[in-house]
């Protein structure tokens, strides 16, 4: 199926179309009473609008749609079919208490990041908050005690392996780009969202990417960070609400509270939201790094850092930041590896950008900052 990827309904289609065919194809011959389909990512409708792109990541569902329902609905559909929970407060129905179930700490987070009230967001007065974020969970298809007792356990099993294609993270950050994902389980295997391979449980691989992942791990409310370089992807890997809320010491309020400092500290979005007006403002358009204007504004962030503490830095050294975190010349290769005439080019490009702005201060700074080898001023 040829199909562009222009919006987000198409990367949606692009990511899961084979998948689900493959999935389809593998489990066509089991015998089906008693199991049921995978949960697939539910986004809502006014996700692609929101400024604040969150996911928010479960274990596994408590019964679902069956299998044989899943397996006569068209791939097409089935691509958006969780949407409709989302969309239509489907959701709203199912929390049994706000302080220690999955969707209570989605509506709590929701309402305290946002800066409005929980009782008027629960109560539909805020419809853009509620239909502004993502739902999916670690396991697409649930344990097979939980609804599947009464099916032939082999055949749950095969269709168990066939759903593991559906279970990784990279799906949704690859269609739908989410800045900021909370993974809400802290038994969810590390493969889900930090390995190319969403079949490596099953075999045993664990590769990790260490230059595209940097990890902090916060002890005292257990759980994990991890920023996806490559994607400027946040994930919090926690909890289950359960335990937050019945075990934490601190309750599911006051550990939100303690999120969203966390969020705030990590440079998530260079500013939150102060109330719901802010929820559909559009972000700054990232510029290419390798755009001219990207370097003279990089450039002149390092000129300010070296002139504040007196120091000064080598064109070689400039060369290895820019080659290292992949700002290429105007030609798309990297800088010479010497710290030769393309960065002093740069430079001096720099100097005479601000310059040319009357912003001297700056010019200044750029000038005073870089050296060639021998310790000399590169003007």
């Amino acid at each position: 199926m040829n199909m562009a990827t222009n919006t987000l309904l198409d990367r949606r289609y692009a990511e899961y179309y084979q998948l689900i065919e493959d999935f389809k194809n593998e489990v066509k011959d089991v015998k089906m009473e008693g199991i049921t389909g995978p949960h697939l990512p539910g986004v809502g409708n006014c996700y692609e609008s929101a400024k604040y792109k969150i996911a928010f990541c479960g274990w596994e569902t408590y019964g679902w749609d069956s299998l044989t329902t899943f397996m006569n609905t068209s791939t097409e559909n089935l691509v958006t079919i969780t949407d409709s929970c989302i969309n239509d407060n489907e959701y709203l129905k199912w929390p049994s208490n706000y302080h220690a179930t999955f969707w209570g700490f989605v509506l709590k987070f929701i309402a305290k990041f946002y800066n409005v009230d929980f009782n008027n967001l629960i109560n539909n007065k805020y419809p853009e908050l509620l239909h502004s974020f993502i739902c999916a969970n670690s396991n697409s298809i649930e344990r097979y005690e939980v609804s599947s007792q009464e099916s032939n356990y082999e055949d749950w099993e095969k269709v168990k392996n066939a759903s593991y294609k559906f279970d990784d993270l990279n799906h949704i950050i690859n269609s739908c780009s989410p800045k900021l994902v909370f993974i809400l389980y802290n038994n969810a295997k590390e493969e889900y969202f930090l390995n190319n391979s969403s079949l490596s449980h099953i075999f045993g691989i664990n590769i990790r990417d260490k230059s595209n992942y940097l990890s902090i791990e916060n002890s005292e409310k257990k759980y994990s960070y991890f920023y996806a370089r490559n994607s400027r992807t946040h994930i919090f890997k926690m909890p289950h609400p359960r335990w937050i809320g019945l075990y934490s010491g601190i309750g599911i309020d006051n550990y939100i509270d303690y999120l969203i400092n966390d969020i705030r500290n990590y440079k998530v979005w260079e500013f939150l939201p102060t109330s719901f007006v802010d929820w559909n403002l559009k972000e700054t358009v990232n510029i290419d790094k390798s755009s001219m204007e990207f370097k003279y504004h990089f450039i002149a962030s390092l000129a300010h850092l070296l002139t504040n503490n007196n120091m000064v830095m080598k064109g070689s050294e400039l060369q290895a930041i820019l080659n290292t975190n992949n700002i290429l010349t105007s030609y798309g290769s990297q800088y010479s590896s010497n710290g030769g005439r393309g960065v002093f080019t740069l430079i001096r490009y720099a100097f005479k950008y601000f310059y040319s702005l009357k912003d001297y201060q700056t010019s200044y700074e750029i000038a005073r900052s870089f050296v060639n080898q021998y310790g000399e001023y590169a003007y």
